[in-house]
C-alpha cells in the first residue's frame, strides 16, 4: 500500500451502477447528484439521469440500483490518487477486501529487507 491509507465509509447510501466497463459505485452523499426523484432513485433509465451519472463512471451508464453499505478503497493523503470504491454490507467484509486485495506493503518492505541484510 506504500503511502495509499485505508478508507471505509460508515453505512450509507450507493448507486451501484452497471456501465460498459463493469461495476460502478458512486457515493450518493459525496456526488453532489440532486436524488428527490423517486424514479432516479429506483433506477429508472432516462436520458437526463443517465447524463447525471456520466460523470461519475468511466464506462457508459447502462442501469443502476440504490444500495447501502459500507464503501471501502485506498487513498493517498494530500493527492487525488485513489481506488475505485468497492461496497460491502459490513465494515468488516470492506476490510478484509482490503487486507486481502491490497494487503500490507510495509510488512512486504520488511520482508524484503531482511532477506537482502541474509544475502
Amino acid at each position: 500500500m506504500g503511502f495509499m491509507e485505508k478508507k471505509i465509509t460508515k453505512k450509507q447510501r450507493w448507486l451501484c451502477v452497471e456501465t460498459t466497463q463493469g461495476t460502478e459505485f458512486v457515493n450518493v452523499f459525496d456526488s453532489g447528484l440532486d436524488l428527490p426523484n423517486s424514479e432516479f432513485l429506483a433506477g429508472g433509465v432516462t436520458e437526463e439521469n443517465s447524463a447525471d451519472l456520466q460523470q461519475f463512471c468511466e464506462g457508459h451508464v447502462q442501469s443502476w440500483t440504490n444500495i447501502e453499505g459500507y464503501g471501502a478503497r485506498l487513498s493517498a493523503p494530500g493527492y487525488l490518487d485513489c481506488t475505485e470504491w468497492t461496497v460491502f454490507d459490513t465494515a468488516e467484509q470492506a476490510e478484509k477486501y482490503l487486507e486481502e486485495t491490497y494487503g500490507d506493503d510495509e510488512e512486504d518492505s520488511e520482508d524484503e529487507t531482511e532477506n537482502e541484510k541474509e544475502v
